[in-house]
């Protein structure tokens, strides 16, 4: 799977391997749940800061028809992310596959994307350590604890 990032540039998700990643799915024009994973990104690069630890966040769009480069370079500079954050959009096919293998159900509804909350956490082998869900974000320290 092929992914174009904010920049334009095309990765896989192989090139986030060697540190820890913490990964979801999103898209710009939602306004409800991908906000609330956004505070959640946000508490999880807090504290793996303050760890000192190197973590790859990545998010990719449940969206991929809308979410272009261009999309996500506004996202991001709107909500002043930082640079250890990756936006990726792919082929529809692909998108698919990666939000079954994270275990996130999404479904269109009129003009929206509908989705689940999770946040998945992969070491730096790339082996799935935590999954957060909407009821878990509370305990972010002790989810993050082997990372």
């Amino acid at each position: 799977m092929h992914w174009i990032d904010s920049d334009g540039a095309t990765h896989t998700l192989d090139d986030y391997k060697g540190r820890p990643v913490v990964m979801t799915m999103s898209y710009t024009a939602c306004r409800k749940t991908c906000s609330a994973s956004m505070l959640v990104l946000r508490q999880m690069q807090d504290i793996l800061a303050r760890r000192g630890r190197d973590v790859a966040f990545v998010v990719v769009s449940y969206d991929p028809s809308h979410d272009s480069p261009a999309e996500w370079r506004r996202y991001r500079e709107a909500r002043n992310l930082p640079a250890n954050w990756h936006f990726l959009s792919g082929p529809e096919a692909d998108t698919r596959r990666l939000a079954d293998f994270l275990e996130l159900k999404y479904w269109i509804y009129d003009e929206h994307v509908m989705h689940d909350f999770r946040i998945v956490v992969f070491d730096s082998d790339g082996t799935r350590k935590s999954d957060i869900l909407w009821e878990q974000r509370g305990n972010l320290e002790r989810e993050l604890a082997g990372l």
